[in-house]
Formats: C-alpha cells, structure tokens, sequence
C-alpha cells in the first residue's frame, strides 16, 4: 500500500521517485543503502559480499522540491 507522504519543511504533498545510480559502464540503476563502511574491490569497485542491502525510496516535495529518502526492506 503507497504511504501518504506530507514534506516535513512546508507540509505540501509529495511524490516518490528515485534517485538514479550511473556506473562506470554506463549502466543506470536505483540506488541501494548497503549495511557498513565500503570495501574496495578490484573487479567491482566497492564490495557488497555479506553485506545487507535496502532499496531506497525517494519522495520529492511538489512545492519546495525537498527531497527525503528512506531504506525499506532488504533486496
């Protein structure tokens, strides 16, 4: 079920979006909140193994443009 969201800063409504992730490759994808301090790895940059990681959720204010983010359930 969507969540009503109202911006915290003017208390006007808001819409989810998401924030896009542009790799090296080119490749587009949403972000993601991983668990812990990144690692680095030779083939993939940043480590991930072990590590839990959340889809993010963005919503954007329609009148002030605030944005807010949370980290909801496990991928």
């Amino acid at each position: 079920m969507d969540m009503l969201h109202r911006c915290s800063k003017c208390d006007s409504d808001m819409e989810e979006g998401f924030l896009l992730e542009k790799g090296d490759s080119g490749v587009l994808s949403p972000q993601a909140w991983v668990t812990g301090k990144p690692e680095k790895s030779f083939f993939s940059g940043v480590s991930i193994k072990g590590k839990q990681m959340y889809d993010v959720k963005t919503f954007r204010c329609n009148a002030c443009g605030y944005l807010e983010s949370y980290a909801l359930g496990v991928q």
